[in-house]
């Protein structure tokens, strides 16, 4: 099997992203092939282990794209269910992680999410999803917080948001004032290029 043109030259800038900046985010349509566009990116990359942690209904289709592409002639990977992750004491080089949108939980972080970030935040990562922020552009911050090399230089969400500058307000009859989330991460594009299929 071969690679398409446009999963070529998106894994081609991938890792000089992931080379920069520690982190790279796929964010391409359902069945355009993130997985094998990654899996690209971590052999231009020289990586040697690497963690590939997903859903369970998707590791053997996972496990077959890195067979049919022979990507074992270049790394060794690890293909593994979020939810088994505290179980591996392995060492890695590298980690992706697919769906990564269900690590958009704000203001405060998931279980799930502080312990990849405990786990594996020192480590490069490359992040897919199809559906990056399906429910606001505030699902962002702790996709990248999980990351060391995260663009952020406060510690949480809500210091983050507060030194964007753009708190507002909306009154709701039932809890009175309270604060207004949606209106600030678009800074997110200044620090980090998600890439997309185009």
């Amino acid at each position: 099997m071969e690679l398409r043109d446009y999963q070529v030259k998106c894994a081609q800038k991938g890792v000089y992203i992931l080379k920069d900046k520690g982190i790279v985010y796929l964010a391409m349509e359902v069945r355009c092939g993130k997985t094998a566009t990654s899996m690209e990116i971590c052999k231009l990359y020289g990586a040697k282990k690497v963690l590939f942690a997903t859903k369970k209904k998707a590791i053997s289709s996972i496990k077959k794209d890195y067979d049919s592409f022979g990507y074992s002639d270049y790394f060794e990977i690890t293909v593994i269910n979020d939810e088994s992750l505290h179980k591996l004491e392995d060492k890695f080089d590298l980690v992706i992680h697919d769906e990564h949108h269900r690590f958009g939980a704000y203001p405060k972080p998931g279980k799930s999410t502080k312990l990849f970030k405990e786990k594996y935040g020192n480590l490069p990562m490359i992040f897919l999803s199809g559906t990056p922020n399906p429910e606001g552009k505030l699902q962002l911050f702790h996709q990248f917080w999980v990351s060391n090399k995260h663009p952020f230089s406060e510690g949480n969400f809500y210091k983050w948001h507060t030194n964007l500058g753009f708190i507002k307000y909306k009154f709701d009859l039932g809890y009175g004032l309270i604060t207004n989330y949606d209106s600030s991460i678009n800074t997110m594009y200044k620090y980090y290029g998600i890439l997309k299929r185009k």
